[in-house]
């Protein structure tokens, strides 16, 4: 829903979205998670959410964001699809689940429940993430993330790739922002909608 903060909501005057479905953003900005509107929604908000996420449950150490995670991915995948790799998940703005959570609650379950949102996310910032390329950069920086933020566990990761070469460096929330906006910028002209 777009939202104008001294006015209140542009689209339904005088109809407020319930608090308990209803998300508010740094912004002020207000989406409605049963009918999702992503429309005005500023990139600010997901960089500064996903900033603010860790991934992992928060397990990494030291502290890793989804920021930097989208930020990795978008530099795994060829060019022309580094713009729909970096928002890859920022419908995570919501929670960053760790993948046991999801299978526990059952993955299709997951999915389905926050599809809305995505395909939401999806126009507003005209992209698209389902590509296996984007799904195997997912999976090699996941791997990544298991060897240098993670400890050793007694835990069979067989489904992963290998990880990439390169050694993660943890920047923190604030640089994080910084970096996914920056690389935003520099992607922007991929957007299959006009921003």
């Amino acid at each position: 829903m777009r939202c104008d903060l001294l006015n209140g909501p542009v689209d339904r005057p005088g109809d407020k979205p319930d608090g308990r479905t209803a998300i508010l953003l740094p912004s002020g900005f207000v989406l409605d998670l049963l009918a999702p509107d992503a429309t005005g929604l500023p990139i600010t908000d997901i960089a500064l959410c996903l900033a603010s996420q860790p991934r992992w449950g928060g397990a990494a150490r030291p502290w890793y964001s989804v920021a930097e995670h989208c930020v990795m991915v978008s530099r795994l995948v060829p060019p022309a699809l580094a713009y729909a790799a970096l928002l890859h998940d920022c419908e995570e703005f919501l929670g960053d689940w760790p993948s046991p959570v999801k299978v526990m609650l059952g993955r299709r379950y997951v999915r389905e429940r926050v599809l809305p949102v995505k395909q939401a996310l999806r126009r507003r910032f005209g992209f698209d993430d389902d590509d296996p390329i984007i799904k195997h950069a997912d999976l090699v920086s996941m791997a990544t993330e298991l060897r240098d933020l993670l400890p050793p566990a007694w835990i069979e990761w067989g489904h992963l790739p290998p990880p990439h070469p390169g050694r993660i460096e943890p920047v923190g929330p604030e640089r994080a922002y910084t970096l996914f906006l920056e690389r935003f910028e520099q992607l922007r002209h991929l957007a299959t909608v006009p921003l």
